[in-house]
């Protein structure tokens, strides 16, 4: 059943309760720094605030595209009358957290998107959390990273991203700080019902942490367990595929790109099918570049890629130096994650808007790493 502009475009009283509230978790969020410094008040302000835009910009961007946001609302609105049936993985799991939202609270499209914004900004306030206490509550500039367009677009809207931006947040939030076990389950969770592909992929990178630092294991287990998570990856590889994000597109970035009519063109879409895994690789951090750029989001897409060079450089220039002691389980695990992620969706790469969409789950440990290579590394003598 199609879904009429009348119905995107309603906007409720309850839909302006909900942007006051909205606004006024970002003033509550943004005062719980205050005790650290009213630069970082001031600056979570400003997270806030280019989010609460970027809800709105993708927002209006739906109404005259197709967008997956709009798919997930209408089946919600008119397939489902359990909330029961919409329990699952994957997109399932999407129709499952609006379920309520659009049938129990009685929220609109435009209502609904203010939820997952907020669960996003709730990812950038943990992960805010975790790069103040590792510059030990020190003002830098590196803090104004934070407020690149680009993830905030991704992490605002119905859908994927914007729960497991917020899921992997959390959970590196919880395993910095030391937190309870049981504090763990509600990140875990959101993980594995949005994307089990990526919650793997995050073991083997805590797998391969511990291979490297823990002093307990002696050699010949290391070697043990590093040839059984190898093989069992080999195994399980093919059905990880078919998880990878590349067979779940977000139909806007296609919409955005014209995939369709571009993938014989040689667009966006492209065929890295003779290129090794390294250029594969390199082309799903940094691509779309200038010589990419087909339209105005292409282009600032490409001049925000310069910032994510930057970064990549500047962790491996300090490579070769050593972490605090304290931080090496933290740094390593995030720098693993970030190739266990990454690898496994560049092997398939041929369409860099994916690419751009999914660095949402790797920006909190391509963060927590560069922070931990700038304050925790070990001066050379």
């Amino acid at each position: 059943m199609e879904i009429s502009r009348e119905i995107l475009t309603r906007v409720t009283i309850l839909d302006i309760s909900v942007i006051l509230m909205y606004i006024i978790g970002v003033v509550a969020l943004a005062q719980k720094f205050r005790n650290v410094s009213i630069k970082f008040v001031r600056l979570f302000a400003l997270i806030g605030i280019t989010h609460l835009f970027f809800t709105f910009v993708y927002y209006f961007y739906t109404l005259n595209n197709v967008a997956d946001s709009i798919g997930y609302y209408r089946r919600v609105l008119f397939l489902f009358d359990n909330w029961v049936d919409t329990f699952g993985q994957g997109v399932n799991f999407i129709y499952f957290t609006l379920y309520p939202l659009v049938k129990f609270f009685g929220f609109t499209y435009f209502g609904s998107f203010f939820f997952y914004s907020f669960l996003g900004l709730l990812g950038y306030y943990y992960l805010l959390k975790v790069l103040i206490d590792i510059t030990k509550q020190k003002w830098a500039n590196w803090f104004y990273l934070l407020l690149l367009p680009n993830i905030h677009f991704w992490s605002v809207a119905i859908g994927k991203d914007s729960l497991i931006f917020f899921a992997i947040n959390l959970l590196v939030y919880t395993y910095y700080f030391k937190k309870s076990w049981y504090k763990y389950i509600l990140p875990l969770f959101f993980v594995a019902f949005i994307r089990i592909h990526i919650l793997f992929f995050l073991l083997i990178g805590f797998g391969l942490m511990q291979l490297l630092l823990n002093k307990k294991i002696e050699i010949a287990y290391k070697v043990f367990i590093f040839l059984f998570l190898g093989f069992t990856f080999y195994l399980l590889f093919p059905f990880l595929i078919q998880r990878i994000g590349f067979v779940d597109t977000e139909s806007i970035i296609s919409q955005l790109e014209d995939l369709e009519s571009r993938k014989a063109q040689g667009g966006t879409t492209i065929d890295m099918s003779g290129e090794n895994l390294f250029v594969k690789w390199i082309s799903y951090l940094f691509r779309p570049f200038f010589y990419d750029a087909r339209n105005l989001l292409s282009l600032i897409i490409s001049l925000e890629n310069i910032f994510w060079v930057f970064i990549f450089i500047k962790i491996f220039k300090n490579l070769r130096m050593k972490i605090f002691e304290s931080y090496r389980n933290m740094y390593w695990f995030s720098f693993f994650c970030i190739f266990t992620i990454t690898i496994p969706a560049a092997y398939l790469l041929y369409n860099l808007g994916i690419a751009v969409r999914q660095k949402t789950m790797i920006v909190p440990f391509l963060f927590i790493t560069l922070f931990l290579t700038i304050y925790k590394a070990i001066p050379s003598k």
